[in-house]
């Protein structure tokens, strides 16, 4: 496998995050125990009714928002590259009497392992930067859609991150926005669920992707968009000048322009 000794690093790093992630404050889980939404809104109205519906959640870390959807009525299967992140999720799903089914396995593995199609396929907040091959990915969305089935994901924009996060107030892009399929290595501490963790496996690789590498991927399946959406705001504590909103959104403090920071992007598989 090309890619096998990038996903061996990452994996590495994500199965000890799963710990990290699980007692921050950022995940709230405790929260999520007494019965607090994980999801946040504007995945929830955009989405709409998933009751009765099934439901494939990838790149679904330990199944917190998986579950979520559950509650709101879905019939889901979440999928995550993370032996740990999916040990945990299942036991989660034991414990809380949430009916789901979790699989470990690789994004682009997944064909090979589940063959059922769904009403929805869903992924959200900081997923693409760890995927090579976007126009791969789109295929194993459209290999899992129903006829007429939704895709939806909401993702950090592309733009947002190409600001030099060390800024206060002032704006400086800080790296490539064409990076030719390229990973990048990063060797840093900390995590957005505990940015003072500090970690064993420092390494991890990730690919930076255009908007236009988005939506193209999507458009050379059989995929139609319904909508695409742009937001001055993000899901986590990306900059330091960043400060969290009451409904679970990041927004600048100091910034005198509005930037795109976040999107989402809803299609449907063509009958």
């Amino acid at each position: 496998m090309k890619n096998k000794k990038y996903f061996e690093t990452n994996l590495k790093r994500w199965n000890e995050l799963v710990d990290i992630n699980l007692e921050s404050e950022w995940y709230d889980f405790k929260g999520f125990l007494e019965g607090k939404e994980s999801l946040l809104p504007i995945e929830i109205k955009e989405l709409g009714d998933v009751n009765g519906k099934s439901l494939l959640h990838l790149q679904c870390h330990f199944g917190m928002d998986t579950l979520s959807w559950a509650r709101k009525g879905a019939k889901v299967t979440g999928v995550d590259f993370s032996d740990k992140a999916i040990e945990l999720a299942k036991q989660l799903s034991k414990e809380l009497n949430i009916p789901a089914k979790f699989i470990q396995s690789n994004v682009y593995d997944k064909p090979n392992i589940l063959k059922e199609k769904f009403d929805i396929v869903f992924t959200s907040y900081g997923v693409l930067c760890w995927l090579p091959d976007l126009v791969k990915w789109a295929d194993v969305i459209n290999y899992y859609l129903k006829p007429g089935g939704t895709f939806y994901i909401i993702e950090g924009h592309p733009f947002g991150s190409l600001i030099d996060e060390k800024f206060r107030k002032g704006f400086q892009v800080g790296y490539d926005y064409f990076t030719e399929g390229k990973p990048t290595q990063w060797d840093e501490d900390g995590t957005y669920g505990d940015p003072n963790a500090k970690l064993k496996h420092i390494t991890n690789y990730q690919w930076d992707h255009t908007m236009s590498d988005i939506i193209n991927a999507l458009l050379s399946v059989n995929l139609e968009i319904e909508f695409f959406h742009e937001f001055p705001f993000t899901f986590h504590n990306l900059h330091p000048d960043l400060k969290r909103r009451d409904d679970g959104y990041w927004e600048f403090q100091n910034l005198e322009f509005s930037v795109p920071m976040m999107f989402s992007i809803k299609a449907q598989k063509k009958l």
